[in-house]
């Protein structure tokens, strides 16, 4: 028996070393694919891991801004002229306040002092614009001083007398005082004020004072025999003040005196 080594294994062994390498090789390469692969994942965990814990600072960033331009829309736009009303008022020592006067030329010299100021919107009170006789059998009774009052801005104080509605009201009556309209001698037509709020949304019915403020109308009309509105108060915005009628008795309590004569709630005819 031949111990000679077939060929075929004697060239298994001499190759060996080149077959060890190229395992080796071989080993090595998919080691490092495996490294490679290993590194991506980690990198691509880490961005999720970055953009997870980013989104809540982004998010946050986005609703702050969000914010900062809705506030900042909502100061040059609000939503309802209620708000608005606080842009609009007039300096503290120009606040309307009941007249003390008692004859035609006192009340004529009040229009005359606030008319004085050329500052826009003039303070007056109801009571002295109705300072003057009405003859309704001339062309045009409106005496100039009135007249020149026309398209003027205004702000004063009142009541609101409601046509027929008590909720959502835009348009109404104001007088100076409840107790001289409803309880006294009813006010003459140029003692009275037709206004017409700008908001669309009107108001609820109030028995509290009313500070209007918006442009004056003046006018003479008669319509089927009857004079129309002289005094009309257009666009008007408004605050509601605590109750303060002039003619009130001292005794007076608003939180009770209306109960028996104030509607409440919503009304049916």
């Amino acid at each position: 028996m031949s111990n000679r080594l077939p060929e075929t294994h004697r060239f298994l062994l001499r190759t060996a070393p080149v077959w060890m390498l190229a395992l080796t090789f071989m080993a090595c390469t998919k080691e490092e694919a495996r490294v490679e692969l290993a590194t991506e994942v980690v990198e691509q965990t880490t961005r999720s891991v970055d953009k997870a814990a980013a989104a809540p600072e982004a998010e946050a960033e986005a609703e702050s801004e969000g914010e900062a331009q809705a506030e900042e829309e909502e100061t040059a736009a609000p939503k309802s002229l209620r708000d608005r009303i606080t842009t609009t008022l007039v300096a503290e020592g120009s606040r309307p306040t009941w007249s003390l006067a008692t004859t035609p030329e006192e009340r004529r010299a009040n229009i005359e002092k606030a008319m004085a100021t050329k500052s826009e919107p003039y303070a007056i009170d109801l009571h002295d614009l109705g300072g003057w006789e009405l003859d309704e059998r001339e062309e045009n009774p409106i005496p100039d001083f009135i007249l020149d009052l026309d398209g003027k801005e205004f702000v004063m104080r009142g009541f609101m007398m409601p046509d027929i509605d008590f909720e959502h009201i835009r348009s109404f009556h104001l007088v100076r005082s409840l107790f001289s309209c409803c309880f006294g001698a009813p006010p003459q037509i140029n003692e009275i004020m037709r206004v017409t709020l700008a908001d669309e949304e009107g108001m609820d019915y109030t028995y509290n004072t009313l500070e209007v403020r918006g442009r004056l109308t003046v006018t003479f009309e008669v319509v089927d025999g009857l004079v129309e509105d002289i005094f009309r108060l257009e666009d008007v915005t408004y605050r509601i003040l605590e109750f303060d009628d002039p003619d009130a008795p001292d005794s007076f309590d608003e939180n009770t005196g209306f109960d028996s004569v104030i509607p409440s709630g919503s009304q049916e005819y």
